[in-house]
């Protein structure tokens, strides 16, 4: 019984994924045109279940994507993120490190999330909630070495494995300030399903991604 929430998950996951890169020629309604910009500021809470390195980190992520139209119900949204912290490595695995750890390797995080969107009116066009699903990826590239940074183990334990693919799920509120510019509130969480197969044994929360941002969407 305990391997029935893995696999109901898999099994979620595999089906949307199916739907998410299912031609665009299944969906003879759906039209792909570009809406609008979006650059946005988040702070992600990143879990880390392990006593003996730094508390799990807060994240400031800056970015930018495309929003594009495929029909009055559904948008897809490219989003590409960047963020920096410190790691160290210990008995096989990579652990978060505070800034002063003599042998810690710096390291720049980049996020890449295309995203399905269910649009929901509130007040027209005015006020939109928006539902969004899809893959995310986390990329981690050791760039910054302090003393005797392990950067080669760092960088090959979060390739190893498919450590850097993540299941998202995403709320935004928008909302149409002029016909060019908008703002949003955004909240989302990244969860790291790659667990399932790693055999770490650790927590469902170890490396997941949780928080909430705002956004500056431009219209053109």
């Amino acid at each position: 019984m305990a391997d029935d929430p893995k696999k109901t998950t898999l099994v979620l996951w595999g089906v949307g994924l199916l739907i998410f890169f299912l031609p665009l020629e299944a969906y003879p309604a759906w039209e792909f045109k570009r809406e609008s910009f979006e650059f946005f500021y988040d702070v992600l809470w990143l879990g880390n279940s392990d006593t003996d390195s730094a508390p799990s980190p807060l994240l400031g992520v800056v970015g930018g994507g495309i929003r594009f139209s495929l029909s009055n119900s559904f948008s897809f949204q490219p989003e590409l993120g960047f963020y920096g912290m410190e790691y160290f490595y210990r008995d096989g695995k990579a652990y978060p490190a505070e800034i002063e750890y003599k042998d810690a390797v710096g390291v720049i995080g980049i996020l890449l999330d295309p995203l399905l969107y269910y649009r929901y009116p509130l007040k027209g066009e005015e006020l939109v909630l928006n539902g969004g699903f899809g893959p995310a990826f986390s990329f981690k590239i050791p760039l910054i070495p302090h003393g005797e940074a392990p950067t080669n183990e760092v960088g090959s334990y979060f390739l190893s494995g498919g450590r850097f693919l993540y299941l998202e799920l995403r709320g935004t509120l928008d909302w149409t300030i002029t016909r060019a510019l908008g703002l949003s509130v955004r909240l989302r969480a990244l969860f790291p399903v790659f667990h399932l197969w790693d055999g770490e044994g650790v927590p469902f929360y170890d490396q997941l991604f949780f928080g909430a941002g705002i956004g500056l969407r431009i219209t053109g």
